[in-house]
C-alpha cells in the first residue's frame, strides 16, 4: 500500500480585538495590519513604528562583536606594509554577496593587492580548507579573511599558523566545538541571542567589518541580496539592513544586477525580497550547483555592461539547466518512493549514482513537501562516496537525528531543519534502516503533522486596495516574517472560469456575496478536487496587487483548498 498524502492542519490564531483596535489607532492602519503586527511580537505603538519605518540609525556598534578590534587592527596593518590579502568566501550566495562586499570594502579602504577566492563546490565542497591556505601562501599572501565560513575550519586554521599565515575569520554559522586557532572570529553567535545581531547572514558580518574599516554604510543592496537569499530571520538588525539595502537596488542599481534582473524578466524598479527568493537569488545559486561560483561574482563586481550582459545571459542559461536537472531528479525520486514508499515508512532516504550533488538539496525539500516526512536523498560519484542533503519539518532535528545515525557517515552537519552529509556508498542500506529508526523513534508519538498557518479569518469583502497597500509596509516578507495569509470561509468557484495552466497551475475567480476575485495556485493543479465548482471552499490565500498590460487588480495567490463537505 502506497503512502497517502496527509491533509494540512489549519492553525488560526484568536485576535485580541481590543488590542488590535488600540494598535490600528495609534499607528493609522488597518485593524487587520495590527493584527498581523500582533503576530510578530507588536505590543506597542512604538515597537510598531520601528518596525513599519526601520531606521539604520538603530544598527549596533560593529565593536560590540569579539575580536572586531583585532580584526581592523590587523587589516590596518596589512594596509602599512602592501600586504596582500585574500577574502575566502562561499558559492553561496550569502557568500559570495559578502565576497563581493568586503573585497570592494577592503580596496575603498587601501588594501591594493586583494584576492577573492571561493571553494568549488563539487570537488572541494563547503568552506576554507588546508590546501585553501597551502595555495594562498604560495601566492605570497599573508593575510586570509573568510566571510560566510570558517568558523569550524581548524584544520584550515592550523595550516595556516604553521605557515605563517594569519587568519582573520567572519562568518555566521553555528559553532560546533572550539574556535579555530585564528587571529580574529567575528561570529554573532559567540555574543549569545541577546545580541541584536544574533541573526545576521554572512554578509552582514562582513558588512558590519566594512563598517568597521570604514564607517561608511556602503553596498547594502548586497546585504539585502545574500540576506534574503541565505533565509535567515528578517527581523532586527537584518530587517533594517533589508529595507535599506532593497531601496539602494531601487534607486542605484548596480549594472550586474540590472541585467541579471532583466535576464530574469523582473523590473529592477520594483525589486522586493520575494523576487530576490524566487528569481535573482536562483540564477547567482545555479553557477555554484553546477560546479562554477566565480561567475556570479565577477557579475556583482563589474562595471562593465557589456560584461554584465554576457554573465548574466550565462547564469540565466545555467539555471535552466538546474532547473532540468532538478526535475528529472524529482520526477525519478517520486516514481520510486510512489512505488515502494508505505504509511509504515517514517523517514526517506532515496539515493542514485547519476544524480547531481548540487541540485538534491532543492529536491529534498521539494521531496519532504510532497510526502511530509523528513528526507534525506544521495547523490553518489563514480569512487563510490555519497553525498548527501536533508531536510525535515519543524519539530523534527534533522542534525541531531543524523548524530544518532553518526557511525554511518563519514561527515555530516547541520541545523533542526537542514543539514549535509556524506558516507561511502557500502553504508547507505545500512544508514537508511538506522534513519527509518530514528524516524520511527522520534515521530511515533508526536509525529508532526503538515499544517498551514493562518493569520487571520477575513471575507472576500475586506481585501481592498488599502488593506494590500498597508500589507506592503510590512514588507520585506521572508523567515519569520512570512508574507500575510488570509482563510476565507465558504467561497464558491465559477465553474467556467477554471484554467489549468503550464507548469501544473491553476487559475479561477471565487465568489462569497457579491465580491469576486481571481485566484491563482501554484503547483496546485493536483491539489484541487476533481469536482471544483461543485461545492463551497474554504481557500488560503495572500492577497497581492497584479499588474497586467498597465491595470493593476487584486489577485489572491492561493495557499491551500479545502471543500466543504454537505
Amino acid at each position: 500500500m502506497s503512502a497517502a498524502r496527509r491533509e494540512r492542519v489549519w492553525n488560526v490564531p484568536r485576535e485580541n480585538r481590543a488590542e488590535t483596535a488600540e494598535l490600528a489607532r495609534a499607528l493609522g492602519i488597518p485593524r487587520i495590519a495590527a493584527h498581523l503586527l500582533t503576530l510578530r511580537g507588536i505590543r506597542t505603538p512604538g515597537q510598531g513604528a520601528a518596525f513599519l519605518h526601520p531606521s539604520l540609525d538603530a544598527l549596533s556598534d560593529p565593536f560590540l562583536l569579539t575580536d572586531m578590534q583585532a580584526a581592523v587592527d590587523r587589516i590596518a596593518l596589512a594596509r602599512e606594509k602592501q600586504e596582500r590579502v585574500l577574502v575566502f568566501g562561499d558559492y553561496d550566495v550569502d557568500g559570495i554577496s559578502g565576497t563581493a562586499l568586503l573585497s570592494t570594502a577592503l580596496r575603498s579602504y587601501g588594501i591594493e593587492s586583494c584576492e577573492c577566492g571561493l571553494p568549488d563546490r563539487l570537488s572541494e565542497g563547503y568552506g576554507l580548507g588546508p590546501d585553501h591556505v597551502t595555495a594562498a601562501h604560495f601566492a605570497g599572501t599573508s593575510l586570509i579573511i573568510t566571510v560566510d565560513n570558517g568558523v569550524n575550519a581548524r584544520d584550515a586554521a592550523t595550516m595556516a599558523r604553521q605557515l605563517g599565515v594569519d587568519l582573520i575569520v567572519t562568518d555566521h554559522h553555528q559553532i560546533e566545538g572550539e574556535l579555530p586557532d585564528a587571529l580574529a572570529v567575528v561570529n554573532p553567535k559567540r555574543e549569545g541571542e541577546s545580541y541584536p545581531g544574533y541573526n545576521l547572514a554572512g554578509v552582514g558580518v562582513a558588512f558590519q567589518l566594512a563598517r568597521a574599516l570604514t564607517s561608511r554604510l556602503d553596498n547594502l543592496d548586497l546585504v539585502a541580496l545574500g540576506t534574503v537569499a541565505d533565509i535567515v530571520p528578517l527581523h532586527g538588525e537584518n530587517r533594517m539592513l533589508v529595507t535599506h539595502g532593497l531601496r539602494e537596488m531601487i534607486r542605484n542599481p548596480r549594472v550586474g544586477l540590472s541585467n541579471l534582473a532583466r535576464a530574469a524578466s523582473v523590473t529592477i524598479e520594483e525589486i522586493t525580497a520575494e523576487k530576490i527568493a524566487f528569481q535573482l537569488g536562483p540564477r547567482l545559486n545555479a553557477a555554484g550547483r553546477l560546479g562554477d561560483g566565480a561567475v556570479p561574482l565577477e557579475l556583482l563586481l563589474t562595471d562593465s555592461s557589456v560584461r554584465a550582459a554576457e554573465l548574466a545571459a550565462q547564469l540565466d542559461k545555467a539555471n535552466t539547466e538546474r532547473r532540468g536537472i532538478e526535475k528529472d531528479i524529482f520526477d525519478e525520486a517520486v516514481e520510486e518512493l510512489d512505488a515502494t514508499l508505505t504509511d509504515d515508512h517514517h523517514g526517506i532516504v532515496v539515493w542514485h549514482r547519476d544524480w547531481h550533488a548540487g541540485v538534491i538539496g532543492i529536491v529534498a525539500s521539494r521531496l519532504m513537501n510532497r510526502y511530509d516526512r523528513p528526507v534525506v536523498i544521495v547523490a553518489v560519484d563514480e569512487a563510490g562516496i555519497g553525498r548527501g542533503s536533508a531536510r525535515c519539518h519543524p519539530g523534527f532535528d534533522m542534525a541531531g537525528a543524523l548524530g544518532k545515525c553518526a557511525k554511518h557517515l563519514t561527515r555530516f552537519g547541520g541545523h533542526a531543519a537542514a543539514a549535509g552529509l556524506a558516507l561511502d556508498e557500502s553504508r547507505l542500506s545500512e544508514f537508511k534502516d538506522a534513519f527509518e529508526e530514528v524516524a520511527r523513534h522520534r515521530l511515533r508519538d508526536c509525529d508532526p503533522a503538515p499544517t498551514l498557518d493562518i493569520d487571520a479569518l477575513v471575507s472576500l469583502n475586506e481585501i481592498d486596495a488599502q488593506l494590500i497597500t498597508a500589507l506592503d509596509k510590512l514588507e520585506p516578507f521572508g523567515c519569520a516574517n512570512p508574507a500575510p495569509v488570509f482563510c476565507s470561509h465558504g467561497v464558491t468557484v465559477i465553474r467556467n472560469s477554471v484554467r489549468e495552466l503550464r507548469g501544473g497551475h491553476i487559475r479561477f475567480t471565487v465568489k462569497q456575496d457579491l465580491r469576486t476575485l481571481p485566484a491563482v495556485g501554484f503547483r496546485m493543479a493536483e491539489d484541487v478536487p476533481p469536482d471544483l465548482g461543485a461545492r463551497p471552499l474554504d481557500i488560503a490565500f495572500s492577497p497581492r496587487f497584479n499588474t497586467w498590460r498597465g491595470e493593476t487588480t487584486i489577485q489572491l495567490i492561493l495557499k491551500g483548498i479545502k471543500p466543504i463537505d454537505a
